[in-house]
């Protein structure tokens, strides 16, 4: 069977939507992995189906190494194929589409590439420049110089790009970061700017930056599994396909790309212009970013050590249980959500929580809870305490769910404790299945020294640690009982039995 090519998908009668080999490349993409070219680059692809737009993505591999993937990429023409598999309206969707928005895969740390990179810095088509370098990459690094070729860091190699451009007198150009850190566009403006200062660059190109490139911050919501990894199942979509792809790349139905802009903006993006579902200009997405993590980073936290105590192991059998997706829907629609009112519009945020609970019955995503339990408590500070705190704000009560929650997370980490070594702390859920709990080295070593505790001194020493929460909870009036009474009931008759409580 032949690999993906324009000339195999002439050969087999392919009729799906392909962009000309030769179309100008308009957008520079920092960044080569499945998240990106599963989302970003199907929403250029689908934006030139629908309007007419024609532009080519050209992209550059972050790191050095790899050279395969460019090499390999390329040899394909740059074409690769979606699966889009899921549920969506409750209904299963497994459905595919080549991508033909790539040009061609560059490696910077290659002198012929960094120089291809330099040529397309000054191009008459080049319109945006996108990147999603991981939490990690936007990163100041002092010993990156003006000199070097390239630099270590993204975006020390991104302000030579713009120098470039800027010194051959062309247009700015739309930026837009997808990586996942507070205010990603406008902290990758001000290191940007920090390289300028540092290298000693013209202050009329920091002018430039600032009045002629726009910086987006953009909030990005997609799941992206990657490739198929059923050997059997890959041949069988190669065969439907009618031809092999290496670098085929999975995710869900749902997507959500926000983009902090105006109007103005909004009408120069190709992809709001043909009214792809999902993706969206706002003046703010601080709301968005607060509604994602509440619910669907909120949601995943609040339930699954309890339902993994519970016996459960992937995220969709628990869908498939009464009390288990009872107990979640609970939280969500009576916890969670009436925080959100004040920011947020109720309604969209009940749709946004049943896409949630539609995401998480995905069939085709085997999703383990164990793996989502890693680093918890932080994970339960940041997304679900501060729901807690405003709900007991503005309801003048405790959330019952979230009570419940805390007292299951607590229990996660005590629960047939066997030992605390160098991988965490080892343990055993009533059924007898053995399990590890992995998180900061503090809190593991927190929970071994209080494993012998009775449940009320446990909960008290819990909630009263500061460096665990930053504040002594039982400064939350009740807070502290409802939590022993919570884990009293899991030591009892399990999780299950608490999260029925609740109901």
């Amino acid at each position: 069977m032949n690999t993906l090519s324009y000339k195999t998908l002439e050969e087999i009668g392919y009729k799906g939507f392909l962009q000309p080999k030769d179309a100008p490349e308009k957008v520079l993409q920092f960044g080569e992995g499945n998240f990106l070219r599963a989302f970003v680059d199907r929403f250029f692809d689908m934006a030139a189906e629908k309007t007419g737009w024609c532009g080519k993505i050209a992209l550059v591999q972050p790191i050095s190494g790899g050279y395969g993937f460019a090499d390999g990429l390329n040899a394909q023409d740059a074409l690769y194929t979606v699966c889009v598999r899921g549920r969506e309206n409750g209904e299963v969707v497994d459905e595919t589409r080549v991508i033909s928005s790539a040009s061609r895969c560059l490696n910077p740390y290659r002198e012929a590439d960094y120089a291809a990179i330099m040529e397309l810095a000054v191009s008459d088509d080049l319109e945006f420049i996108v990147s999603n370098t991981t939490e990690a990459g936007i990163a100041y690094d002092p010993e990156c110089a003006a000199t070097d070729q390239p630099p270590a860091s993204f975006p020390a190699k991104l302000a030579q790009v713009l120098h470039v451009r800027w010194a051959a007198k062309k247009p700015g150009v739309i930026i837009l970061s997808c990586e996942l850190i507070d205010h990603n566009g406008a902290e990758l403006l001000r290191i940007v700017k920090q390289y300028v200062a540092d290298w000693g660059w013209e202050g009329e190109f920091a002018e430039w930056l600032e009045h002629d490139c726009t910086f987006c911050t953009t909030l990005v919501d997609t799941i992206v599994p990657g490739r198929i990894r059923d050997p059997k199942e890959a041949a069988a979509v190669a065969e439907r396909l009618g031809y092999e792809d290496p670098f085929l790349a999975v995710r869900e139905p749902f997507q959500m790309w926000g983009i902090q802009g105006s109007e103005e903006l909004a009408a120069k993006l190709p992809f709001t212009a043909a009214g792809l579902p999902g993706v969206f200009v706002t003046p703010d997405v601080t709301p968005y970013k607060k509604r994602k993590v509440r619910i669907l980073n909120g949601s995943h936290t609040g339930f699954v050590p309890g339902a993994w105590l519970a016996g459960f192991d992937i995220v969709r059998d628990c869908m498939h249980d009464d009390v288990v997706s009872g107990f979640m829907g609970k939280l969500l629609n009576d916890e969670v959500i009436p925080t959100l009112a004040a920011d947020l519009d109720v309604e969209d945020c009940k749709r946004f929580a049943a896409a949630v609970e539609s995401r998480f019955d995905n069939p085709f995503i085997d999703h383990q809870l164990l793996s989502i339990c890693l680093n918890s408590t932080a994970k339960w500070r940041a997304r679900d305490l501060p729901t807690l705190l405003d709900f007991v704000a503005s309801e003048h009560r405790l959330p019952s769910c979230l009570v419940t929650s805390l007292a299951a997370l607590i229990a996660f980490y005590t629960t047939g404790f066997e030992g605390r070594e160098d991988d965490g702390l080892h343990l055993r859920r009533a059924d007898g299945c053995a399990y590890t709990a992995q998180d900061d080295a503090y809190v593991l070593d927190f929970y071994a020294a209080h494993h012998a505790d009775g449940d009320a001194a446990l909960v008290h020493a819990v909630l009263t640690d500061g460096q665990m929460w930053g504040q002594d909870l039982t400064d939350v009036e009740g807070l502290e009982s409802a939590v022993v009474a919570a884990l009293g009931t899991i030591r009892a008759e399990g999780t299950k039995a608490a999260f029925a409580a609740c109901l």
